[in-house]
């Protein structure tokens, strides 16, 4: 090119003097700067072009009217997952931002979808849990310990629902002598948070009378929808503000709720709720022998200290006192023996005949045993036991739970014995 050319038109850097990128290593530049600078984001769109490898991962496309993103979830991810994609579904996507260096193309690594009307109650969610977090209802000094051994459990939970099954199972395995007590809930839909609330101030009312230890709230697993009944705040404060202990254990293992935060104790599921209220009966046999091998440690620890000073005695003053009084030295010494070992087995007598009472005396307590003799527990209206005909009106709706099965039936008439 001519001088009047490079003139008008100039001329460009030398690459030489300037560091030159192959496509691979702008790519990987790229990928990282975009990782870095936007980290975990949500993103809300349309589901478009969905396809599904053979192996499981999803490649779709996250549009609205005039822009798209492409979107890749790998079924590692897609496996823990309730929601189902569909092209032409609006959802909201939790994922990176990254770069397919193959390709050169940028997309949305997917981790978490939702539905939109989820991305609503997320929100919400967080801001309480941000509220309450701040106000100190989280903290762990403020959390209570469980009984070790408790002896009356309230459950608040559905009476129909799985999560009651599986933690009355899972107790009655590994704890026979402990006596349940369910408050029937709504665990879903409008009413149930307030539900949740007025059962667990009911519980701390009744725990005098019912003998009540610890408290466990709990529901099966669910969508953010579905388990929201214990996001909200009033089941939070109820918990909070619960003098029994409380344990939380709703949903499944990768699902979090308020509830679980403000809780004295959280466990994943209504299973390990059951398996953390109550210590299993070889836990117990564990423990006792630990404390009778610690009681023989502490009774030879004495004897050794008083045969050291029986030997310093003897040395001391052997050659002053009269063989008489060594004699009784050592009668003293044997006698002090044979009492440490009585007591010992006094000790451990008494603590084995109070544990095979306190077993004895809970074990006919059990109320599983009482329903399959054909005894019931009647609830009035508002999920109060009924013990007093005086307590009920007519027309109100009673529930009568036996051991296999609910009976519901409407008051016609009652009728009080006499000198009651």
């Amino acid at each position: 090119m001519d001088k009047t050319g490079s003139e008008r038109f100039g001329t460009g850097p030398d690459p030489v003097d300037e560091e030159v990128y192959s496509v691979s290593q702008l790519n990987k530049e790229a990928r990282y700067l975009l990782e870095k600078q936007f980290g975990s984001i949500w993103v809300e769109g349309e589901v478009s072009n969905l396809h599904v490898s053979s192996a499981g991962h999803s490649y779709f496309t996250l549009k609205e009217e005039d822009s798209e993103i492409d979107a890749v979830m790998f079924a590692g991810d897609a496996a823990g997952m309730d929601l189902e994609l569909e092209d032409g579904k609006s959802v909201i996507a939790r994922g990176t931002l990254t770069v397919y260096e193959r390709r050169g193309r940028y997309q949305l690594r997917v981790r978490e979808v939702r539905e939109v009307g989820e991305g609503e109650l997320q929100k919400r969610f967080q801001k309480l849990k941000k509220k309450l977090k701040e106000e100190g209802l989280f903290e762990e000094e403020k959390k209570q310990e469980l009984p070790t051994f408790p002896e009356a459990i309230g459950i608040i939970t559905s009476p129909t629902g799985a999560a009651i099954r599986d933690i009355v199972s899972t107790v009655e395995e590994r704890y026979t002598p402990v006596t349940g007590y369910v408050f029937p809930v709504k665990v879903q839909g409008e009413e149930a948070g307030a539900q949740i609330a007025g059962a667990i101030k009911r519980a701390n009312e009744l725990k005098s009378e019912l003998g009540l230890d610890v408290l466990i709230v709990s529901r099966g697993g669910g969508s953010l929808e579905d388990l929201w009944a214990f996001n909200e705040e009033v089941v939070a404060r109820a918990i909070f503000a619960s003098e029994l202990p409380v344990i939380s254990g709703v949903g499944h293992e990768v699902d979090f709720t308020i509830s679980d935060f403000v809780a004295d104790v959280r466990v994943p599921t209504p299973t390990a709720a059951g398996k953390k209220v109550v210590p299993e009966s070889s836990e117990i046999t564990n423990k006792i022998g630990s404390l009778v091998k610690r009681l023989g440690n502490r009774l030879q620890a004495e004897i050794r200290e008083k045969e050291v000073e029986l030997d310093r005695a003897r040395t001391s003053y052997g050659f002053r006192y009269p063989l008489r009084k060594m004699e009784g030295m050592i009668q003293d010494h044997d006698d002090l023996s044979g009492k440490l070992l009585n007591r010992g087995s006094t000790v451990l007598g008494d603590r084995n005949d109070r544990l095979e009472n306190l077993m004895e005396r809970l074990s006919l307590a059990n109320p599983t045993r009482l329903l399959r003799k054909g005894y019931s527990v009647t609830y009035g209206e508002e999920g109060q036991v009924i013990s007093d005909p005086k307590n009920v009106r007519t027309d109100e709706s009673l529930k009568t739970v036996l051991h296999k099965g609910i009976i519901r039936s409407v008051v016609t008439e009652t009728e009080v014995e006499d000198g009651e």
